[in-house]
């Protein structure tokens, strides 16, 4: 894979962590989500709750949409060149 498109990848998923982290703690203390915008009162409950289901949910949505941006950039730049 060429560079370019394994730092593209590296930076989607720095930004998934950052952002899942991010939501994780919200749900625990109570504020907007990032992104997605939902007003949460927080607490152990809903944070756990969210640990649980609502992240997983999250997560492979996250990773759908990279997989939108990378396979065809993958298709595009990724391929080799017979000399």
């Amino acid at each position: 894979m060429p560079i370019p498109l394994q730092i593209i990848g590296g930076v989607l998923s720095l930004a998934t962590a950052v952002w899942m982290t991010w939501c994780t703690v919200i749900a625990f203390i109570g504020g907007t989500m990032p992104i997605i915008g939902w007003e949460v009162e927080g607490g152990l409950g809903f944070g756990l709750l969210f640990l649980v289901v609502l992240q997983p949910i999250l997560l492979t949505l996250a990773y759908w949409a990279f997989m939108l941006v990378m396979i065809p950039l993958m298709l595009l730049f990724g391929r080799r060149r017979d000399q």
